[in-house]
Parts: C-alpha cells; sequence; structure tokens
C-alpha cells in the first residue's frame, strides 16, 4: 500500500521508548489520526523541528490496520505559527484552541470545517488582535460549527422576534425575552453591543476577523457566555483554559 499524503495540525505528542513518537494529528483529509513516527528521537533527528505542538505540517503515513496506529514516515512545516508562541498568554490559548478541537473530534472524522477554523484561530491568535478577542472568535466560530452556537434572533423559548437582548440562557441555548427568563440557572444578562459583536463574527470568515475588536464590559460579557457555553455543551473539562484563568488570578496574564 502506498503512503498517503496529507496536511495537518499536531494536537498532541507522547514519547515512544527511545527513539519514537506517538503524535496525534488532525488533518484535513482523514480527521483526527493516531500515529507513531519512529527513529525521531535519536541525535540529531531529521525531523526535530517539524514535531512540536500545533505545528501544521505536510506528513505521509501508512494507515492502521484494526487497533494499529498508523505510521508516519515523513512531516515536514509549513506553519509553526510563531505569532501564537510568542508570550504565555498566547501560548496557553493556543493549547485550549488545539484541547478544543480534540476534545469535538473523533478519529478519522473528516470535516474540513474544523481544519480551516483550527488553522485560521492559531492564525488569528498570533495576530495584533488582544488574544482574548481571538479566543472569543474561535469559540464562537466553533460553537455555530458544531450547531451548538447561541440563537440571537429569536427567544428560544417563545420564538418571538427580539431585537433589543437582554438575556442569554446557556442549557436553551440562546437569548430569551423578558417573559421567558430567569427559568434556568445559567443565564447571562447581555448587552446588545455583545450580540451585535457576535453577530459581526458571524458576517466574516476566521481569516477575516483581525479587524473585530472587543473591550470593555463587553469583553467580559462575551467571555462569561461563550465560556458557558463551552462548558455547558462541549466539555467542563477542559484543562487548558483552566491554567489560563490560573495565570489570570495570579497577575501573570490579564
Amino acid at each position: 500500500m502506498a503512503a498517503i499524503n496529507t496536511e495537518g495540525v499536531i494536537l498532541r505528542k507522547y514519547l515512544l521508548r527511545e527513539t519514537s513518537y506517538i503524535l496525534v494529528i488532525y488533518t484535513r483529509d482523514y480527521g483526527k489520526i493516531r500515529a507513531v513516527f519512529k527513529g525521531v528521537r535519536r541525535p540529531y533527528p531529521q525531523f526535530a523541528g517539524d514535531l512540536e505542538i500545533f505545528t501544521h505540517c505536510d506528513i505521509s503515513f501508512y494507515p492502521k490496520k484494526q487497533k494499529d496506529l498508523d505510521l508516519i514516515t515523513e512531516s515536514r512545516a509549513k506553519n509553526s505559527f510563531v505569532g501564537a508562541r510568542k508570550d504565555i498568554e498566547r501560548l496557553t490559548y493556543a493549547n485550549y484552541i488545539i484541547e478544543l478541537i480534540d476534545t469535538v473530534t473523533g478519529e478519522h472524522d473528516r470535516n474540513e470545517v474544523l481544519f480551516e477554523l483550527l488553522t485560521g484561530g492559531l492564525e488569528l491568535l498570533g495576530s495584533d488582535i488582544p488574544p482574548k478577542s481571538a479566543v472569543r472568535i474561535f469559540e464562537l466560530k466553533l460553537l455555530d460549527a458544531l450547531g451548538l452556537g447561541p440563537e440571537l434572533g429569536e427567544c428560544v423559548s417563545c420564538t418571538s422576534e427580539i431585537n433589543d437582548a437582554k438575556c442569554l440562557d446557556v442549557p436553551e441555548g440562546g437569548v430569551v425575552c423578558e417573559v421567558c427568563s430567569g427559568t434556568t440557572a445559567i443565564s447571562h444578562t447581555v448587552s446588545q453591543g455583545t450580540v451585535n459583536f457576535f453577530k459581526k463574527i458571524r458576517s466574516v470568515p476566521i481569516s477575516k476577523a483581525a479587524g473585530i475588536k472587543l473591550g470593555g464590559s463587553m469583553e467580559k460579557e462575551a467571555e462569561r457566555v461563550l465560556g458557558d457555553f463551552v462548558r455547558f455543551h462541549v466539555s467542563d473539562n477542559i484543562k487548558s483554559l483552566e491554567f489560563a484563568r490560573d495565570l489570570e488570578r495570579k497577575g501573570i496574564i490579564r
């Protein structure tokens, strides 16, 4: 069988014996794969610089048979997302992005939208916009791609049209009118500015989102709302997000 050529982003890396790695890679054409890359930890390894976490690579691999790991034969870096590595805040949020992608994807479940979102999110994180703005954009784009994004146009309980949002209900999945508000334990008062920020994100692809910025009270609103959406609808055990909050409590990041 001939080797398969594709591109992917390294999500995880594990040591295997003295000379090899097990890599978890989210690929454009084959979804998430788990593969062994043999002999790359010897002195002066040929591919050492191409195997860092969240590096975008061209790879060649042989697919697994039954329960065996795939076998990688070559990996060449296309993009190391240097901008996302330049400080601890961006580096922490880059790990958050890849952990979310790892959490929501299964092996060999191809999704080119998620692949483009992953690379676009890491690129955005290394841009000039504040890291938290980049993360909020990625979170909403990811929720939308999974069909879990908040409804913003009408009450999710009674379907009445809402032109001036006041409350967003996380378990119900979107904005609620004044009559229907307060029916669940996880709801947030939101400003129309935050809702408009969400709508603006939805109006452009992530590759064009660098001009969207969020500040002041709206930044905190968006963080609370999207954070609760991720915890409730995706996972409440995202370790890198807890690490980011610990850094924030200690004043290491803002």
